[in-house]
Order: C-alpha cells, then structure tokens, then sequence
C-alpha cells in the first residue's frame, strides 16, 4: 500500500486483529495434529497385519541373542552402521548399513536401538521425529526407502538380522 506521496507504508493489524491471527495459527496447529493422528492410526492398522517389527521388539530380540556375536543382514555384505529417520516414513526408524563399517556386534546395535527410544531424529527432508517403543523399524541406506526388519536370528557366532520387502 502507498501513501498520498506514493511511499510504501506499513499497515498495523492492530491488536484484534493479531489476536484473531494467533487464533487461527493455533486452530492451525490443532488441524494439523489431528490430520497427523488420523494418518499415523491408518498407517498402525495397515502395518499391524505385516511381519515388521517396532523398536520395542528389535530390542527384545537383541537382549535374547548372544552379545558377542557379529552382525549380518540377510540380503547384503554390508554391515549394520546406525539408525536413521526412515526416508519411506519419516517417523520411522531404518537401520543404516555401509560397506566401510567393520563387524558390528549384538552389543554394540542393542546399545544403538536402546538409545533410539525417546531420541529425536531430522526426517530425510526436515522435520523432527521423537521415536518410542511403537516405532517401526526398517533397514535402509540415508535417502532410500528398504526392507522391513522382520526378525533377528543368531546360528553360532553370528546373528543375522532377517529383512523382508513391503508388499
């Protein structure tokens, strides 16, 4: 807007009006919460009939498998790394694998899943994700979506890590 001298001028909103303006950034928080729930529900129920496990049960599986064993994956020779916020559902936790890592051990990755729960993570493209026990758990390279994590397995001194792709 520009005054009679056609300068630019700058229009209070005035109180009331910042008022109602904070009103409705709040009413737009809410909404957003709401729509987050209705989606993170749907997504629970569509994943509670598939085989993935939550961090709640990777740390289960990892206390009950022999602490010194290295760790394998079932479908590559890289190894286990760190956990990442999940690139196909950034709320999500995926166990990162790079080929430079040497051997992992039961140990080393329960210690890694424990401290997940209650972290916060940086999703692939922003966003903060606080993961807890429900979280599901996937196996998957920075940036890339992967396989489900569905069980973990230990056969003398190795405990292998089983994946299985979404369907």
């Amino acid at each position: 807007m520009t005054n009679r001298k056609g300068q630019a001028s700058q229009i209070s909103l005035g109180a009331g009006a910042e008022r109602a303006k904070e009103g409705e950034t709040k009413m737009n928080y809410e909404f957003k919460n709401v729509i987050h729930a209705l989606m993170a529900k749907s997504k629970q129920d569509e994943f509670a009939k598939k085989p993935i496990k939550t961090l709640g049960e990777v740390i289960l599986l990892l206390k009950s498998q022999p602490p010194f064993n290295i760790i394998e994956l079932d479908f590559t020779t890289d190894n286990p790394s760190d956990l990442i916020s999940y690139r196909g559902y950034y709320t999500d936790l995926a166990l990162d694998y790079d080929d430079d890592v040497i051997g992992t051990n039961v140990r080393q990755l329960l210690k890694i899943f424990e401290d997940a729960d209650g972290r916060t993570y940086e999703g692939y493209k922003g966003g903060d994700f606080t993961m807890h026990r429900k979280t599901l758990v996937w196996v998957a390279p920075y940036g890339s979506c992967g396989r489900m994590l569905v069980n973990i397995q230990s056969k003398g001194n190795v405990t292998t890590i089983i994946t299985q792709e979404e369907r």
